[in-house]
């Protein structure tokens, strides 16, 4: 027995350990398992700052006077600049929007899906354990000027989280070329599904509404520094905003703004092609309060027609006539005393 053990051994240092090969898998074994530990210790080290991080983030605001905002990190290429520059861009122009409000901007994690859980869901949870009215997430495709996909939570000023307002959309990228008018552009566009009623003119009184029409008009003269559908969205705000001011200047940038987008070779979709005649005719109407002049009083009927003929395709207004007419209906049989008992009951 001890003479087999003996060849045994002499076989394994000569054929094994003395072989080249053989020293090659157990070198090459050995840099794998380093490997491995090393990935290990990595990913215990990112899990650990994760949490560390979640945990400093993860605080309620410290009063609960104005608006709280929760910002989540953006993910993707420059998502964590992009986050900083959101954060300082509502630091330093929010307060044009929110009419002396005071407001808390909170540092949210990253909003996850886990399991069954959506991220609707998990941003919903968050509103609730930070006391905020508002959280912001999304991420960042490649491409320098790409602007950020966001998807928001609002309470709208009142509701409760479960049924709090969600809506997706984009925002422009911030940089240093951009930054005076984008930054204001993206603070506007936070602090709308922080007060809905921002995009609608008649919502806040006229002293309220001019400084914010004229941040808005100076943000569409940089033609080049805002993504279309940015300026789409600040050009509707501003006319409705502008029509309700009613002042020479802002009717007449209202008339010269949905002239050129009524002109433009991009398409525009029904409704809003249907809102820029509205909002022309509507212009040129106010205009000619001052200064009559039957062409520019034509025009304007020419739009307004238009758009009621237009607005008569569309399905949800078909919906409320037909349902005004039916409760329109009830009113008379239950009003009609010949007919009728006076509960509605049986005939008489």
């Amino acid at each position: 027995m001890a003479s087999q053990l003996s060849n045994l051994t002499d076989w394994f240092n000569t054929t094994i350990a003395g072989s080249q090969i053989w020293a090659g898998i157990g070198l090459f074994a050995a840099l794998v398992f380093g490997l491995y530990l090393i990935t290990l210790l990595y990913r215990s080290i990112s899990a650990f700052v994760g949490s560390v991080s979640t945990g400093m983030a993860s605080r309620k605001r410290r009063s609960t006077q104005g608006f709280g905002i929760a910002i989540s990190p953006l993910m993707g290429p420059k998502g964590g600049q992009q986050t900083k520059a959101i954060i300082t861009a509502l630091e330093t122009h929010l307060d044009q929007f929110t009419f002396g409000s005071p407001f808390e901007i909170v540092r949210a994690p990253r909003i996850k899906a886990k399991g069954t859980q959506g991220l609707r869901a998990m941003a919903t949870k968050w509103l609730e354990k930070s006391s905020t009215d508002l959280v912001i997430w999304g991420y960042r495709r490649g491409g320098k000027a790409e602007p950020s996909q966001v998807e928001v939570l609002s309470l709208g000023g009142s509701l409760p989280p479960s049924d709090a307002m969600h809506s997706e959309g984009l925002l422009p990228l911030i940089n240093k070329d951009n930054q005076e008018t984008t930054a204001r552009a993206v603070a506007y566009l936070i602090a709308r599904a922080l007060q809905p009623g921002l995009s609608d003119g008649t919502a806040f009184r006229a002293d309220k509404l001019a400084p914010v029409a004229d941040v808005l008009r100076a943000c569409l003269e940089a033609t080049d520094q805002l993504p279309a559908r940015t300026r789409l969205t600040l050009e509707a705000d501003y006319c409705s905003m502008a029509l309700a001011l009613e002042t020479e200047d802002h009717i007449n940038r209202v008339i010269e703004l949905r002239r050129k987008r009524l002109a433009g070779e991009a398409a525009l979709d029904p409704a809003e092609d249907i809102q820029a005649r509205i909002d022309l005719g509507r212009a040129l109407l106010t205009q000619a309060k001052t200064n009559f002049d039957p062409v520019r009083v034509r025009e304007a009927m020419d739009h307004l027609k238009v758009a009621v003929e237009r607005l008569k395709s569309d399905h949800v207004l078909r919906l409320a006539q037909a349902t005004n007419r039916a409760v329109q209906q009830g009113q008379a049989m239950l009003s009609n005393r010949k007919r009728f008992s006076v509960t509605g009951g049986s005939t008489i």
